[in-house]
């Protein structure tokens, strides 16, 4: 069982990457073996919004995208954690949020509505962390990882908001949210043992022009 955790913050050591290094230590605890990839340290240009799909490729860039595609294709869970930077997910994330748009294959449907269809045959469990400082409503950040755990065909098992994250000693010393991200680590590797999945369904907006 692997368990990857995208870390999508810049800052090492800081609440984003304590509770995302705390949820693999969860998902280690029943058996997962475990990897984090530190999103900032990666090269990874942003979506060129290219005129025609790239398969049998999933882009026409190699750049360190392609680890996440590996990952994407062949882990068993990941946990995605970002801070909230006005009001949805880090630049360093949307990266790679952008660069999964190629995971679909997109056609219309007799009405002319876009569908999505995922490419990738492994479904995979999911969890989120998502942490603010002053943002109270992570809708519009949970929109994006949604979207692209549709696409990379994640499902979700649970997600982790915390807000204030800077107040007092700061979350990534506070032992509930420590044990809450375990927690969440742990159901991330319970639902990989114990409900393989089942496709993933459905549609969602991209990008246009």
């Amino acid at each position: 069982m692997r368990i990857v955790g995208f870390v999508g913050s810049p800052r090492r050591g800081m609440n984003t990457d304590t509770l995302v290094r705390e949820a693999l230590v969860g998902a280690a605890s029943l058996g997962a073996d475990t990897e984090i990839l530190l999103l900032n340290q990666m090269d990874i240009r942003p979506c060129q919004a290219c005129p025609k799909h790239p398969a049998p490729n999933h882009c026409f860039f190699f750049d360190d995208m392609q680890k996440i595609y590996e990952v994407l294709e062949n882990a068993d869970g990941i946990i995605v954690g970002s801070p909230i930077y006005y009001g949805t997910v880090s630049a360093q994330l949307k990266h790679v949020i952008d660069r999964a748009n190629c995971l679909t294959w997109i056609e219309r449907d007799p009405d002319g509505k876009a569908v999505f269809t995922p490419r990738l045959e492994k479904v995979k469990k999911g969890g989120i962390i998502l942490v603010s400082d002053t943002t109270e409503d992570p809708s519009a950040a949970l929109l994006p990882i949604r979207l692209f755990f549709h696409d990379a065909r994640v499902e979700p098992v649970g997600e982790l908001f915390i807000s204030h994250a800077d107040a007092g000693k700061g979350a990534r010393n506070d032992d509930v949210w420590l044990e809450r991200a375990r927690a969440l680590g742990a159901a991330v590797a319970r639902a990989v043992l114990d409900h393989p999945g089942a496709p993933l369904h459905g549609s969602g907006g991209r990008h246009g022009a």
